[in-house]
């Protein structure tokens, strides 16, 4: 396993990487993954039975991620003996010495594309010369991608980058330890962290614009003047709009209430009842699957893997516009039982989603590309 950033560092592809690194141990995987050394970190340690390889990157900024690529390219040459694929979490630098090295050694590599579409990866590279340079040199390279929604891939076509095809795999979830809470764990957590009674709203993520989480601060409070039933809405995460959020909150006289991001998360998804995720676009977000998991209702547009997850009507609410999403929060801030109702749905569901599921679906993309990969050698 490859990834720029890995545990200790939170973020969505990091928790992919290790948890899919957990499941395929699990499995009966050897699993390496080879990251970025963080200070104060060791150079090798073991992490939930994952053997985790920081590798030197010393200075900050475009010279950091060349010593990276350096490190990574030398390593996976010294260590060719000892595995069988390579695997990238995101197509960021660490992805050329990957995908080189692989081509070198003759053995597969695999590269999971990160984001929405439009928003994601590939959107943003093309727009530097840099960006655009690697898309050219990945092309030629021809790695496998993973993308996690059909519309991904068609983007990634767009681009060119088929030579060595796409796999569509979703996100999965660790459906154990992210569950729905008995109704005393859920109240003595609400106590912990100061929230109210009445219907939780929950986002967790990053509080950047392409989430628009301003626009539904704005139709939770026009809503709220239809049906008042009382509600609060908390945010689990860091970003440019933490401020921004904070006063349009004040401003608004709702009750918000403002956490960094947590290790335990999924004790904020069971003191919630609905997730809130009114993305501009997403691939499969990792924070959905968890809340579902956990039992939340899903309140989000209708975008990328969000369409594929929640069941509009059914595990929750998808919508197209300011008009549905205002909408959508009058549906369960005036139907009691609704969110309750929705959120045990979506955790049945969220059972397809499992990490062990997915962590078996890529057992078999591994297992294809290197018996492939062997038969090329042998022809």
């Amino acid at each position: 396993m490859v990834s720029a950033g890995f545990h200790p560092y939170v973020g969505g592809s990091e928790k992919q990487a290790l948890e899919l690194s957990v499941a395929l141990k699990d499995a009966g995987w050897r699993v390496v993954a080879a990251t970025r050394r963080l200070t104060g970190l060791p150079a090798r340690e073991t992490v939930r039975g994952v053997e985790v390889a920081r590798l030197w990157a010393p200075w900050r900024g475009r010279a950091n991620s060349l010593a990276f690529m350096a490190s990574l390219f030398v390593f996976l040459l010294r260590k060719a003996s000892t595995y069988d694929a390579i695997h990238v979490h995101l197509a960021g630098s660490p992805a050329l010495p990957a995908s080189l090295a692989g081509r070198i050694l003759g053995k597969p590599v695999i590269v999971k594309l990160g984001g929405g579409r439009g928003i994601g990866e590939l959107g943003a590279s093309a727009g530097t010369f840099l960006g655009r340079l690697k898309i050219r040199l990945l092309r030629w390279l021809g790695p496998k991608f993973v993308v996690v929604t059909p519309d991904l891939r068609e983007e990634v076509a767009a681009y060119g980058l088929t030579g060595g095809h796409v796999s569509v795999l979703p996100n999965g979830v660790d459906t154990r330890t992210y569950r729905p809470a008995a109704a005393a764990e859920r109240a003595a957590l609400r106590r912990e962290w100061g929230w109210p009674e009445g219907l939780g709203f929950l986002y967790v993520g990053r509080l950047s614009p392409e989430k628009r989480l301003g626009m539904f601060l704005e139709a939770l409070a026009d809503s709220a003047r239809v049906a008042k039933p009382p509600f609060f809405v908390s945010f689990v995460g860091e970003g440019p709009e933490e401020r921004s959020l904070k006063e349009l909150a004040a401003k608004l006289g709702l009750k918000a209430f403002f956490h960094w991001p947590l290790t335990d998360v999924w004790k904020a998804y069971q003191a919630a009842d609905v997730f809130v995720l009114p993305s501009v676009s997403e691939g499969l977000s990792n924070s959905l699957l968890e809340a579902m998991a956990c039992g939340l209702a899903a309140l989000a547009s209708r975008v990328g893997g969000t369409v594929d997850a929640v069941v509009d009507g059914k595990t929750g609410i998808l919508f197209d516009d300011l008009t549905g999403l205002g909408k959508g929060i009058e549906r369960l801030l005036g139907e009691p039982g609704l969110a309750a109702a929705m959120g045990k749905a979506g955790r049945e569901r969220s059972l397809g989603f499992s990490i062990t599921e997915t962590a078996r679906r890529y057992e078999v993309l591994y297992l294809a590309e290197t018996q492939g990969e062997h038969r090329r050698k042998a022809a």
